[in-house]
Parts: structure tokens; C-alpha cells; sequence
């Protein structure tokens, strides 16, 4: 039986509707972070009207608002309830060994790190296209190469889906960041990539392979640590990866 989440990704799919996709990702963001809105705090949110919110909540196959609320947090709850626990914590000791499966990953990526770091010396600018979980860990990587003379440009597909179409990327170099749930906008970016550049290096989950077109010249960094898929370890998995990149960049001063 599909889940009332799965109904509301489909209803993000759906490009009939456009104030449904609003409102479905809306949703989604929220739930991705435990916070379950009012009808009416929705709708403000998503500047529409209540009854908007109504027929929504019908086309995800529920009564109303109410029912889809609670059916939301029901499958928020049993996803917490399922999600693996560490056992026998020691709240005396320290443990590290969570950091060290992450630093170990990001050590074995240094094929992709050197490669990488290679054509951004060489071309000295690069895209970063991220999916909206990845966002932060986004910009801390822009915060980095630009104080290292590198030109960095952000693409946040969660605020503009036309940003691909409106900059000539033949043979730019990009990274992206595909990990998380919310990677739908990011994966039609990356459809309209193949088509300009093959100088395009990827970091993702297995999970997410499916969603990667056929380019066999795109450098790919598999996340693929013997942990949970929780946001935490990621993000400090991608810190770790990047850190190690940003060590490889040359940043001899211009002005002497």
C-alpha cells in the first residue's frame, strides 16, 4: 500500500498543477524536519487559500487536511520507531567511532578528490548544483574555495527551476550534490546537463543512481559508509570530503 508521503512525492511530480507542487514540497521540507503545519499556517505559507489546502489534501486520496495530518505524523512516528538505534550507550565515554568510518569514506575518495581538484585549478571557477538537504554543506564549500580565489556560483534548485536554462553550461565544470529526498528539481537539472558538459562530478547515494543520466565521462563519489543514512553522519561526511579537497587547491595569492 503507497504511503500518504509517497502519494504527496507523486503529487510534487505532477507538472498539471503548479500551486499542488508548491504545496506538496512544502510539505515534504516539513516533515523531512519533524514540523507538521496547521491548515491554516500552510496555507499562509504557501499563499493560498484554505479550501486550496482542502482539495489538496483530497487529491492525496484523504478526506481532508485533518486526516492527511495525522496520517503524515503517523508514518513520521513508525519511521522513528523503525529507524535503527545504537544500544549500550556509555554517556561517560567519548566514542569516535562514527568519525572514523566517515573520515575513512572520505579518504578513500581521493581518486574523485584529486581529479576534482585538478580542473578546478585548472579552470579556476566551478558550479555547485545541490539538492535542498545538501544545501548547507553547499555553501560552506563555496565559503572555502572562494577564499581560496576560486569563482564559485551556487545553484539552489529548491528557489529557481529555470536556472539551468538560462546560463550556457557547454563544458562548465559542476558539482553535484544529490543526496536527501527533495532531489526531484535537481534531477531535471541534471538531465538538461547531459546534453552541454561532461566535465561534471557528482557525489550521491545509492539510492540515488537511478536518477543519474548515462554520461560516462561524469566523475562519480559513491556515499556508501556503514552507517544509518542519518542527516548528521552525512553532513559531517561531505564536511571531511570537502576538507580534503579544499587541501588540494592551489591558492598561490595573485597580488604579492
Amino acid at each position: 500500500m503507497i504511503s500518504i508521503y509517497e502519494r504527496i512525492e507523486n503529487l510534487v511530480k505532477d507538472n498539471r498543477n503548479t500551486t499542488f507542487k508548491q504545496i506538496a514540497k512544502q510539505i515534504l521540507d516539513d516533515f523531512n524536519v519533524g514540523v507538521f503545519k496547521s491548515q491554516n499556517e500552510l496555507a499562509d505559507v504557501c499563499y493560498v487559500s484554505m479550501s486550496t489546502i482542502t482539495q489538496f489534501a483530497k487529491a492525496a486520496l484523504c478526506e481532508g487536511y485533518k486526516e492527511l495530518a495525522i496520517r503524515l505524523k503517523i508514518e513520521y512516528e513508525n519511521a522513528l520507531i523503525s529507524s535503527p538505534t545504537q544500544k549500550n550507550i556509555n554517556y561517560d565515554k567519548v566514542d569516535t567511532n562514527s568519525m572514523e568510518v566517515l573520515t575513512g569514506w572520505a579518504k578513500d575518495q581521493s581518486d574523485f578528490i584529486l581529479q576534482l581538484a585538478s580542473e578546478i585549478n585548472k579552470v579556476r571557477e566551478i558550479w555547485i548544483a545541490s539538492s535542498f538537504q545538501s544545501m548547507n554543506v553547499a555553501k560552506h564549500l563555496r565559503d572555502i574555495l572562494t577564499n581560496q580565489g576560486i569563482d564559485v556560483k551556487v545553484m539552489d534548485s529548491s528557489i529557481n527551476l529555470e536556472v539551468a536554462r538560462h546560463v550556457d553550461f557547454t563544458d562548465k565544470l559542476v558539482l553535484v550534490l544529490l543526496t536527501g529526498r527533495d532531489t526531484l528539481t535537481l534531477s531535471r537539472i541534471l538531465e538538461f546537463l547531459a546534453t552541454l558538459s561532461k566535465n561534471v562530478f557528482i557525489v550521491t547515494t545509492l539510492n540515488h543512481l537511478t536518477e543519474l543520466p548515462e554520461v560516462k565521462e561524469w566523475k562519480k563519489s559513491i556515499i556508501n559508509y556503514n552507517l544509518s543514512s542519518d542527516y548528521k553522519y552525512r553532513t559531517f561526511a561531505l564536511f571531511s570530503l570537502f576538507l580534503l579537497l579544499a587541501e588540494k587547491i592551489d591558492n598561490t595569492p595573485k597580488i604579492k
